[in-house]
């Protein structure tokens, strides 16, 4: 009896662990779908609040708020700028339209990979 009272104790201390994964990869992809300035200032929260924590949660977590970032400046900084100092304009936005498009595509499936990966207790991928 006292030995399934310990597991019991054991799988709800690890399913909680993996739920802080999920979440946290799940903020960053609220950051790109949702709210984003929102999300990203609670990434930024737990950060603070759970930086001396240790373990492959608190991995997520920094993969997240990095990938938040990488995607930021890949979203939204580069195509401003290009827009900003580019003679054709039409041809920019154009080109700049399809940019934003597939970059943000494949940082929502890169986050849909890193959930997954939560969930099955695994590293992120970067």
């Amino acid at each position: 009896m006292k030995n399934s009272v310990e597991q019991s104790s054991n799988q709800h201390h690890s399913a909680k662990d993996g739920r802080d994964a999920i979440i946290y990869q799940s903020l960053f992809l609220m950051n790109l779908l949702l709210i984003p300035g929102l999300s990203f200032l609670i990434l930024i929260w737990f950060f603070i609040k759970k930086k001396h924590q240790k373990g492959w949660q608190c991995i997520h977590l920094y993969r997240s708020i990095q990938l938040s970032i990488l995607a930021g400046f890949f979203i939204i900084v580069i195509p401003l700028v290009v827009l900003l100092t580019t003679d054709a304009f039409e041809v920019s936005l154009m080109v700049m339209i399809i940019y934003f498009v597939t970059m943000h595509a494949a940082f929502v499936l890169l986050g849909m990979l890193n959930v997954s990966r939560a969930m099955a207790k695994k590293l992120p991928l970067f």
